[in-house]
């Protein structure tokens, strides 16, 4: 009996032996440090897969990533061959709650996400009132001087005395103004030297837009042109500026303080001014007057006498002015209202308010 015994407890220590060998080899060839008292190796057989292997260990192939995340040697998890050793945990579920703790612990770190809040628009501009002017490009210019311009015009390729729109011209440029194919320029006529109609002092130069012209050729001593807008039969010797194209709406605008001037002298030289006529006034840039201020026209009020008193009339306004472009000293100006024809000399007081 006590050798039967025996016997059982012999056989009994070499299957415990034998079942344990495995893992302790497996340790001892691959070490791993403190890991391997919560992991073991698995050896790699022909036909595992990492989904086979998870759902064989821990009945759940799901959990796949994270052995090959334990296993830093396996470049593709879908190609892992016989012999090739995994490191795996003995129970998945620890390895789930450290990873799951770093992972909470992130997202609890994470700034708060907070919302941009887009203030309304602001309230749009009040709209401006405009008036369009589509002839703003032949309204002329007064200066001091004789303008000398960048070049004349030589003549017409037809030779004709007149010339006009769609007309081939020659046309010579002044030494330093050499111009290129496609410039555009202005044509103008400088007038004769004319004089305040009140002050009777010399105020300057009337200086009228003839047309519009662009250079097709260039030669070294002339170039050929093509007029493109005729507002006036031009003729040789007539002079050329550059062409800016200028804007058709003004922006109607009021003067902050009242002043007082004259018109000074109407374009084309006329001497009776009525509605749509261009006007010309003393006060300019100098003056603080801007494109779009208004100008009301009105005559001087004149006074009655009777046997007992005095009766002195009230202003009487004849007519409205715009201004359309402004010079240091002078500005260009439409009649947008004429009750009556008035002439040069007529009284002019800038509109203030709305």
């Amino acid at each position: 009996m006590k050798r039967t015994i025996l016997i059982c407890l012999m056989v009994g220590t070499l299957l415990l032996a034998f079942t344990q060998t495995p893992h302790v080899r497996a340790q001892e060839a691959t070490p791993y440090g403190q890991a391997d008292q919560e992991t073991y190796i698995h050896v790699v057989v022909k036909g595992d897969t990492l989904w086979d292997i998870c759902e064989d260990l821990y009945a759940n192939p799901w959990v796949w990533p994270k052995v090959w995340q334990m296993n830093p040697h396996i470049t593709n998890p879908h190609w892992i061959y016989p012999g090739t050793e995994l490191r795996v945990y003995y129970e998945v579920a620890r390895f789930f709650e450290e990873s799951t703790a770093v992972e909470e612990t992130a997202v609890v770190e994470e700034a708060p996400v907070v919302e941009e809040v887009t203030p309304p628009p602001p309230p749009p501009p009040p709209k401006v009132p405009t008036i369009t002017f589509s002839e703003i490009d032949q309204v002329g210019f007064i200066t001091p001087y004789v303008p000398e311009g960048m070049g004349v015009i030589l003549g017409g390729k037809r030779q004709r005395t007149l010339i006009g729109a769609a007309d081939k011209i020659y046309v010579q440029f002044r030494e330093g103004a050499q111009p290129e194919v496609g410039d555009r320029f202005f044509i103008f006529r400088t007038s004769l030297l004319f004089k305040h109609p009140i002050t009777k002092k010399d105020v300057g130069y009337l200086n009228t837009i003839l047309g519009v012209l662009e250079v097709v050729l260039v030669a070294p001593d002339h170039a050929k042109a093509v007029v493109l807008s005729s507002f006036q039969e031009m003729t040789a010797t007539d002079k050329l500026m550059p062409y800016k194209k200028r804007s058709e709406e003004i922006a109607v605008q009021p003067g902050a303080e009242p002043i007082e001037g004259n018109i000074i002298l109407a374009e084309w030289g006329t001497f009776l001014i009525a509605h749509r006529q261009i006007a010309f006034i003393d006060l300019g840039a100098n003056d603080e007057i801007k494109a779009g201020h208004r100008f009301e026209v009105f005559q001087e009020p004149k006074a009655l006498t009777s046997r007992d008193e005095e009766i002195v009339l009230s202003i009487q306004p004849i007519g409205e002015l715009l201004v359309l472009a402004v010079e240091q000293e002078t500005a260009a100006t439409l009649v947008v209202e004429s009750l009556a024809e008035f002439t040069p000399g007529e009284r002019v007081r800038l509109i203030t308010g709305e």
